[in-house]
């Protein structure tokens, strides 16, 4: 547990660090574009007391075309549903793992409410990408990694979870 604790922590820093860094980089941007539209409205409010003619003549739209455009506000790129997924199941396994850690450091043993074996049809749609299904979904296992699986709404991202039915 500590040295998966170790991995699943090691990897969502890295995710962090790289969200912090473009975020540094988009607020940098905006930070510029900030600047410009500053100086424009500036300008624009010295030649506000200008004589009406005087004042259509100096802004007109060939005096500024390249401040105007300098100063758009840059689109941001959406964030992939890959990149989601990913932080989404580092920061819900990091949890299980602290979870699992304090009970254990605290010497709590889990608590089964089932108290007789039930022969169970594991559903393949909601397995955990961390989980490894037997051909006959009757038993399952802890993988060695997370596997590459068609997205379903129903599938568990962050626990090692799926849910299965009597049979």
């Amino acid at each position: 547990l500590r040295e998966q604790e170790g991995v699943l922590l090691a990897q969502l820093d890295r995710a962090r660090g790289e969200l912090a860094q473009e975020r540094r980089a988009y607020v940098s941007s905006v930070s510029e574009r900030k600047s410009l539209l500053d100086t424009l409205i500036a300008e624009i409010e010295k030649k506000r007391d200008q004589p009406m003619v005087e004042f259509l003549m100096s802004s007109s739209p060939r005096c500024f075309p390249l401040s105007c455009e300098a100063a758009k506000a840059p689109i941001p790129e959406p964030v992939s549903p890959a990149l989601q997924r990913t932080v989404k199941n580092l920061s819900e396994t990091s949890q299980l793992v602290v979870d699992a850690v304090a009970k254990f450091k605290a010497g709590t043993r889990p608590v089964f409410l089932c108290c007789a074996l039930v022969k169970v049809t594991l559903d393949p749609e909601t397995a955990s990408p961390y989980l490894m299904l037997s051909k006959d979904r009757k038993t399952v296992r802890l993988g060695d990694g997370e596997q590459n699986l068609p997205d379903s709404p129903k599938r568990f991202t962050g626990s090692p979870s799926v849910l299965g039915s009597r049979g």
